[in-house]
């Protein structure tokens, strides 16, 4: 049984009529009537009643196999829909890893909002990760796209896009003899401090932004505590046991004992990247970077509390 012979069916029995059929059907009326005949042939039972003096009307037979055919129809037209929705990217399922950070720059919310405002149909998944186990789910194919810090060693497999770039401030309690200088802090001011990174690895993160503020210091930073991610930073710092490099973003997490302050002297810049396999993508995931290309990178401006 193939669908071009039980749309033929479904014609004839809504016109009861073989050339009104084949008319709108834009088929030549008796290869209507064979697609008919096939199909009655292969079900071994009589679909249509046909009389050369009468009007031509479904068998009990046929007025049955109608409403099951009418069904069988719109279920193919809907997966063939979906499917050529899915092909152009507005139907699946996207999988995004994310540092958390991505989520207090605004950069992450703005980007799946303005992706699900374009392709509604589309069910996005989001999943907090470090950067590492990002480029581990990656290579796995767990999720298909990434936002994390960026590193100098990524995969020859991934594609790249670079989204935020932010200037790194230095998070002090509230009572640290820095914070209470005028403006911004010179860096070399900071020499013998605690620090605490979040995400400790040589290869990226903010061990090495740490370490930029202390060459433009001229000292070499101790770093006292590694920690999992910013808000275990910013607890250490809260209690007095550490200052932090961190993003300027971070200032959207306010805590009672906590302040931001600029660096006078150095400049440093933390950046988010989305990262996303070269190939092997579903049409989903090509039409999500897609609007991520379109948004370009964002830079924000060094700025005072």
């Amino acid at each position: 049984m193939d669908l071009k012979s039980v749309r033929c069916f479904v014609e004839v029995a809504d016109n009861l009529h073989f050339g009104r059929a084949a008319e709108r059907l834009r088929l030549a009326q008796s290869v209507v009537s064979r697609q008919i005949a096939g199909l009655e042939a292969e079900l071994s039972v009589r679909l249509i009643e046909r009389h050369k003096r009468a009007p031509i009307r479904l068998t009990p037979a046929g007025a049955l196999f109608l409403d099951e055919a009418r069904a069988a129809l719109a279920q193919f037209e809907r997966a063939e829909l979906v499917v050529r929705q899915a092909g152009r990217g507005e139907r699946g399922r996207l999988e995004i890893g994310y540092v958390a950070s991505a989520t207090w720059s605004g950069l992450l919310p703005s980007a799946v909002f303005d992706f699900r405002r374009e392709r509604p149909g589309v069910t996005v998944s989001l999943t907090e990760m470090e950067s590492w186990r990002q480029l581990e789910a990656l290579a796995e194919g767990r999720i298909d796209v990434g936002f994390l810090r960026p590193r100098p060693d990524y995969p020859a497999s991934l594609a790249v896009l670079p989204q935020l770039r932010e200037p790194v401030l230095v998070a002090l309690r509230a009572d640290h003899p820095l914070a209470a200088l005028p403006g911004a802090i010179p860096a070399a001011r900071l020499a013998g401090e605690a620090f605490a990174v979040p995400q400790a690895d040589e290869r990226g993160s903010f061990v090495g932004h740490t370490m930029a503020i202390g060459k433009a210091g001229g000292f070499a930073p101790r770093i006292a505590h590694h920690v999992l991610d910013f808000i275990s930073v910013l607890n250490l710092v809260g209690v007095g046991l550490a200052v932090a490099a961190v993003p300027s973003s971070l200032q959207r997490v306010r805590l009672p004992d906590v302040v931001y302050r600029p660096l006078a002297d150095c400049e440093v810049f933390a950046e988010l990247a989305a990262a996303s396999r070269r190939s092997g993508n579903a049409a989903v995931v090509r039409s999500f970077v897609r609007v991520l290309k379109a948004r370009g990178e964002t830079v924000l401006p060094v700025s005072l509390e």
